[in-house]
């Protein structure tokens, strides 16, 4: 496929994994819920919280290794769930504030499960 073919398909700029990894809201201990469609560049969520477009929060990953990551996010899009659903929002998040020690590691783990 061309390269101009291939980008009217999928425009995004990073790869997305759909690995192993939950969140919860930074500093706090509350439960933890999968994350899915990951990258270098955001996640997509899903939560119970009403939350708004261009919000910014804090999360944390909690990563296969056990390691986790603080990030500083922000919300890209919301979508409201049909009843019945898991959850009432389909989010996607945006990384604003991804430390480098903690880009190094989430790489680490996107690398490790792609390739297996």
């Amino acid at each position: 496929m061309a390269a101009s073919q291939e980008s009217k398909f999928d425009k995004r700029r990073f790869p997305r994994f759909n690995n192993p990894v939950y969140y919860h809201p930074a500093r706090t201990f509350g439960i933890s819920r999968q994350a899915s469609n990951i990258s270098l560049g955001g996640v997509r969520i899903y939560s119970n919280n009403p939350l708004k477009e261009e919000q910014s929060l804090e999360i944390e990953l909690l990563l296969p290794s056990g390691k986790s990551v603080a990030a500083s996010v922000r919300v890209a899009w919301i979508k409201v769930l049909p009843p019945g659903s898991d959850a009432l929002y389909d989010v996607g998040l945006e990384f604003i504030n991804l430390p480098e020690d903690s880009i190094l590691e989430l790489k680490s783990t996107l690398d490790v499960t792609s390739s297996e």
